[in-house]
């Protein structure tokens, strides 16, 4: 059943078995998972079923970051959450990135790889990806592709599967709840409190508030939030602040090891071979892609870490390298200053002047002049890179507050000096085995960093870290069940419980969790513990 908690006109006092605290990916999972197994399910969402921007703006951080985008613009604060507008682009993490690497400080999952895989074929069924997998002995015969990089010592293939068009949540799996006796989802509830027994160790009771400026309580068993990776942050250190630091962060962990994936144009693929011309496919309502990275033992013989490198076909225009040194070169002079490799960005500028022409004429002029600046150049690789964790990218509470007086964030972000030296060693042994291989040449763009780390970077806009999982409080801030340290009946779904992101895209690996955790929850209630 869905309620608009807003036509309230005094105060419910609402009980339940299971209260689940956002209805987006990791919600609308966990609830239709639960349904069968709890007779009273309640889930509280900030906003309905459409888009609403005085709704959305509750995501305003108190001051923008500078690099880091705006989370306001990256998340949707509505049923269905972050999935009303992603690319459903979806891949399993790897066995390494749930294992201590002794090259990466805070490393290590307190579970094992293999703890998560038997979710995965589930967790694909939610995203409608199919149960088929992502092994490429099945997908590269479909793609046509003979693996390029089938005998080399670093590289191989990775398959990432996407519905078409994307799955949202809400609008695929919301009515199994939505029409369940056992579930009320009760819309425009913005959760703004909780009541928690130091004695118990109990969260006994969620305050939320209906933008009506009535406050409504909800007593339940187990509470679960499903905010998404900064918001669970945010609101975690909201409670803290009345139960000091009790919840989670006995050791001062929430919000901390804030991580996303950062996306780059660091190197360009010159390459003739038609391999390289079979790596996606349409299948029905599913695209398959084909996309490069490293083996495991590359990366650990190299103490490095992972790339996910897709190719774009590319024209002699984009791949350019004289356009991005114009760029750079006008912005140092105009400051009376040199470019790092100054010599480098010269020859670049004066060896590709046909195409600096081209740019010049089509901003400044919108034409175009040269017939070859849309010719098969090579290919671009829109990399997508793994970020590791760090203690001190956050997310904090800043001065500013909402309409419901929680304070805004501010974040703390960078990409730390050993990831980008990593970045360049990944790629380096990608370009080695490129050239060993005889499949082309990759040229690495590092000429262009004072551009690719600031105006140019970009971001997967996955959040993760922010409430890690570990094995004590000291480590991190949810047990390897996703429940809270220092509570009882308090768990944590969603990204933000990652120790480490890896290189691929969250979402597969956010319902497999969720479903890992109902499936606790469901053994709780059958032993009589719930």
């Amino acid at each position: 059943m869905l309620v608009d908690s807003s036509d309230f006109n005094t105060q419910q006092n609402i009980e339940a078995d299971i209260c689940i605290m956002g209805g987006g990916v990791a919600g609308i999972v966990l609830a239709n998972e639960l349904k069968e197994y709890f007779a009273n399910i309640v889930i509280l969402e900030s906003g309905s079923e459409e888009y609403r921007q005085d709704i959305q703006e509750l995501y305003a951080p108190a001051k923008e970051h500078g690099i880091y985008p705006n989370p306001m613009y990256s998340r949707l604060r509505y049923l269905g959450g972050a999935s009303n507008h992603w690319s459903n682009n979806t891949s399993p993490l790897a066995r390494i990135d749930f294992e201590k690497r002794d090259w990466i400080e805070n490393s290590g999952w307190p579970i094992k790889y293999d703890e998560v895989v038997p979710f995965y074929e589930q967790a694909a069924v939610y995203c409608q990806t199919g149960t088929d997998g992502y092994s490429t002995d099945l997908w590269l015969p479909k793609l046509a592709l003979k693996n390029p990089y089938k005998n080399s010592r670093f590289t191989e293939v990775g398959i990432a599967k996407a519905s078409l068009p994307p799955t949202r949540f809400y609008a695929i799996h919301g009515d199994k709840i939505n029409n369940h006796k056992n579930v009320t989802i009760y819309k425009h509830a913005n959760v703004t409190d909780i009541l928690y027994s130091q004695q118990t160790k109990n969260i006994e009771q969620v305050t939320f508030n209906s933008y009506t400026n009535i406050e409504h309580k909800v007593s339940a068993k187990q509470f679960i939030m499903c905010f998404g990776g900064i918001e669970n942050a945010r609101m975690l250190l909201h409670f803290n602040q009345k139960y000091e630091n009790k919840l989670g962060n006995q050791f001062d962990n929430v919000g901390r090891y804030f991580m996303d994936h950062p996306t780059l144009r660091a190197a360009n693929l010159y390459s003739k071979d038609e391999s390289f011309e079979h790596l996606s496919l349409q299948e029905k309502q599913r695209f398959i892609l084909a996309f490069f990275q490293l083996k495991e033992s590359a990366l650990t013989d190299h103490e490095t870490t992972n790339l996910r490198l897709p190719l774009d076909r590319a024209s002699e225009y984009v791949l350019s390298d004289g356009i991005s040194s114009f760029h750079i070169l006008k912005d140092k002079l105009s400051n009376f200053e040199l470019p790092d490799d100054f010599g480098k960005h010269a020859s670049n500028f004066f060896l590709d002047i046909d195409m600096v022409m081209e740019a010049v004429a089509r901003k400044s002029f919108d034409a175009k002049i040269f017939d070859s600046a849309n010719d098969f150049a090579g290919y671009q690789i829109p990399l997508m890179m793994e970020q590791t964790p760090h203690r001190n990218n956050r997310i904090k509470l800043g001065n500013a507050k909402d309409k419901f007086g929680i304070a805004k964030l501010e974040i703390e972000w960078e990409l730390k000096n050993e990831d980008r030296t990593r970045l360049w060693k990944s790629l380096e042994l990608f370009a080695k085995d490129t050239g060993m291989m005889s499949l082309g040449r990759v040229r690495l763009l590092r000429e262009q960093s004072s551009r690719m780390f600031s105006d140019q970077i970009g971001f997967g806009h996955h959040h993760m870290g922010t409430t890690r999982m570990a094995n004590s409080p000291e480590q991190g801030v949810v047990d390897s069940d996703q429940k809270v340290f220092g509570t009882n009946n308090f768990y944590i779904a969603g990204c933000s419980v990652f120790p480490t992101g890896g290189h691929v895209p969250p979402t597969l690996t956010i319902v497999a969790l969720t479903l890992r955790l109902a499936k606790k929850l469901k053994e709780e209630k059958q032993n009589g513990r719930v």
